[in-house]
């Protein structure tokens, strides 16, 4: 009897905790900015604890931007446009967004703000790693964005009432209207 308290202990406290990891959030928290979030946030974090990330106004101190990486996953986040200051807020156990990761929550910050921007054909953002807590490092990412032409909108339609018949051995007789090209939008990664 003792055996089976025992197990339904472990069982209920095993339970609590995967409801707990259950729980965390993921991804984009909230956007406060006012302004579309365009512009990618790379986070590159070890598997021993989440962070959430901050994006911080520089005139009036506020919080605009609020996203949750999850430790060791593959994080990207679409920010607004704009020069921010970037707050994190790492640790193992998520409480709630208030208390963060309770006692053990470590607070820092970027020494620099950094600069997201949208120009003609770019968007240009930023790769935080955060696997050395202690000496966080930024670079440059950069997505570049090309027109490719859709092929199948180059095709000339054939005549009505043609298809298969002797009259469309020949040339097809022109149609009154040629309808414009189409183009796609590719984003890749550039320097």
């Amino acid at each position: 009897m003792r055996k089976l308290g025992c197990i339904l202990a472990v069982a209920a406290f095993l339970s609590g905790a995967t409801l707990a990891l259950a729980d965390r959030p993921q991804g984009l928290m909230w956007n406060r900015s006012g302004l579309p979030a365009t512009i990618p946030l790379q986070i590159k974090t070890d598997s021993g604890g989440d962070t959430v990330v901050y994006l911080i106004d520089l005139t009036s101190g506020d919080k605009v931007l609020a996203a949750y990486a999850r430790g060791g996953e593959f994080f990207r986040v679409l920010v607004p446009p704009g020069r921010f200051g970037l707050l994190f807020a790492h640790g193992a156990e998520w409480q709630d967004e208030d208390t963060l990761f309770g006692l053990d929550t470590r607070v820092f910050a970027l020494d620099e703000a950094l600069v997201f921007s949208v120009g003609v054909g770019h968007r240009r953002g930023h790769i935080v790693d955060l696997r050395m807590l202690d000496a966080p490092s930024v670079k440059g990412l950069s997505e570049c964005q090309r027109w490719a032409l859709d092929p199948d909108s180059l095709q000339v339609p054939r005549a009505p009432g043609l298809e298969g018949s002797e009259k469309n051995r020949g040339v097809a007789p022109r149609p009154e209207k040629l309808s414009a090209p189409r183009y796609d939008v590719r984003s890749v990664f550039c320097d």
